[in-house]
């Protein structure tokens, strides 16, 4: 990541600038209806915005979970094409992670779709161990209707130490 680029908390006003994005850093896929206006209104002391030169390079959504004492929750995270294997996204997660610490939350889990391949890499390049599922879909364990019927998630945990 390079000195240009700064890491800060999201702000409501952000939603509508990480939402025009989504479908382009997708490969236009709408995945909009996933990332609500409401986390950047509740959850923006543990969810961040990059950005470079003013442009918007890069988010993260993640929240603590309230069910769960020990466990910080990445919901939604992605980075610009161009700014991709730059380290961005590292530095976002690690952020997150720090967070976490700070209010003692040693386990952090997420999720994506098995069909985003680069997302699945990242998260086990960061350390992130594939949970078991209930089937595997191209190889890899899922939770068939984590969030909703027929629609399988890879599910991720990663201790803190």
């Amino acid at each position: 990541m390079n000195k240009e680029m700064a890491i800060r908390n999201v702000t409501p006003m952000d939603h509508a600038r990480v939402i025009a994005v989504m479908p382009a850093w997708w490969g236009g896929r709408d995945l909009t209806a996933s990332v609500q206006k409401l986390f950047f209104i509740h959850f923006a002391n543990t969810s961040f915005i990059a950005e470079a030169r003013d442009e918007l390079v890069g988010f993260l959504i993640g929240f603590l979970s309230q069910a769960e004492e020990d466990v910080g929750y990445i919901h939604f995270a992605g980075v610009h094409p161009d700014y991709r294997k730059a380290g961005l996204g590292r530095v976002m997660f690690e952020k997150f992670f720090e967070v976490c610490k700070a209010h003692r939350r040693w386990v952090v889990k997420s999720c994506t779709s098995p069909v985003n391949k680069l997302s699945i890499a990242f998260h086990q390049h960061m350390g992130f161990a594939i949970e078991a599922g209930d089937g595997m879909v191209d190889g890899v364990p899922v939770s068939m209707n984590f969030l909703r019927a027929n629609d399988p998630k890879v599910l991720f945990r990663k201790e803190l130490k």
